[in-house]
């Protein structure tokens, strides 16, 4: 408290020290304000506050004077407190965050590469990009470990179903296979006693041979592929019979072209196709013209028979070029017809080679008809055939 001389009236000895704030005071005696805030310098050149009221009655002045750094003190020191709080947090928000963002996205990234993986049928891979199932943690775990489960059952499945398939196939091979060793056995059995009746020995002597070759040749079940060779003296044995049966009134040629010694083919595909040529060239002339010619090109391996038969009916022949489905693999199986021919061949060879085996049937009316298996050469290496798909 200052008097009206501006001299201290209370025991404050460093007011006397304050040169820069008796001036203040000073300059604010003579203004005109009552009250106010002045804001200076010190000597030192720290900035301070003066403060001060004027009394009316006394002409007396209160002042207070003080450094702006005490005033705001604990204000900087919680300003730097929640600077330091706040920096601290926003740290610790970023690593968090980063965790947790690590935490999903690494696991669902290695979830959308392993799905892609599987996507390709690549279920190997799939397995490898997922991490351990040790345990547990969070929805994204149990969903990784859910897929790695779903991967595992569906290549069981998967692997079930081809076994199943197949030995399904191999079934149904068997079974149409089975149908053409008793076909062609009762056909001579039937000239046999034919010939016995007119007793041509020579002739019967000359039928049973090439029929214990036959027998022995068709008794090998278990093999699904012979020997091109093989299946050529099969066929040979069997136009020696019908040679023996029609005599003059049968010509018929086999030609090979190129070389043919090392392929395999799947067992009895020609003698059905020969039957029924021989069959329907006697329908029209009393003459059979059959030709069986067999060439390789481009990496395909070709049969064909032909005849100079009535030909056949369209709607026969768009039949047995589209009939691959399993309805017509069961008409097969269940026909009591003793004529079973080419819709058998034609089962067995789609079971077989599936995409790889082609038919063209070219056919006119009275003009005869050429039938030609398409296969992929298949050459025996060794004990493995290796099929050449060109």
């Amino acid at each position: 408290m200052l008097d009206r001389g501006g001299n201290p009236m209370l025991s404050q000895s460093e007011y006397g020290s304050q040169d820069e704030a008796q001036s203040q005071v000073a300059a604010v005696r003579e203004g005109w304000r009552k009250q106010g805030v002045v804001y200076f310098k010190n000597a030192q050149g720290k900035s301070q506050i003066l403060v001060y009221k004027k009394l009316a009655l006394t002409d007396w002045m209160l002042v207070g004077f003080v450094s702006e750094r005490d005033l705001y003190a604990q204000l900087l020191k919680l300003r730097d407190s929640i600077v330091f709080l706040f920096a601290l947090l926003l740290a610790v928000s970023v690593f968090l965050a980063f965790w947790l963002s690590h935490g999903v996205t690494k696991p669902l990234s290695r979830l959308v590469s392993a799905m892609r993986h599987v996507q390709r049928g690549d279920f190997d891979s799939a397995e490898s990009r997922l991490p351990p199932s040790l345990h547990v943690r969070s929805e994204v775990g149990f969903a990784t470990a859910t897929f790695r489960n779903m991967i595992v059952r569906l290549r069981q499945h998967i692997q079930s179903e081809f076994e199943l398939k197949l030995l399904r196939q191999q079934a149904e091979y068997k079974a149409l296979l089975m149908q053409i060793n008793p076909h062609f056995l009762f056909n001579t059995l039937e000239l046999l006693s034919s010939l016995a009746m007119q007793k041509r020995t020579d002739d019967t002597v000359k039928v049973i041979v090439s029929l214990g070759k036959m027998l022995r040749f068709s008794l090998r079940l278990s093999d699904d592929l012979v020997s091109l060779k093989e299946e050529m003296k099969y066929v040979r044995d069997y136009v020696s019979i019908l040679q023996v049966r029609f005599g003059e009134r049968l010509r018929l040629q086999v030609v090979e072209e190129g070389d043919l010694a090392s392929l395999t083919v799947v067992k009895f595909i020609l003698q059905p196709l020969i039957e029924n040529a021989v069959k329907y060239g006697f329908k029209q002339h009393p003459e059979a013209i059959v030709e069986v010619r067999i060439f390789r090109t481009d990496g395909r391996l070709h049969l064909r028979v032909s005849d100079n038969g009535p030909g056949m009916p369209e709607q026969l022949r768009l039949q047995l070029l589209e009939g691959a489905g399993s309805s017509r693999l069961d008409e097969i199986l269940s026909s009591r017809e003793r004529q079973i021919g080419l819709g058998n061949v034609l089962a067995r060879c789609r079971l077989y080679y599936g995409s790889l085996f082609e038919v063209r049937i070219d056919t006119a009316a009275g003009a005869g008809t050429r039938i030609e298996l398409i296969i992929p050469v298949q050459e025996a290496l060794g004990d493995v055939p290796r099929i050449d798909r060109g």
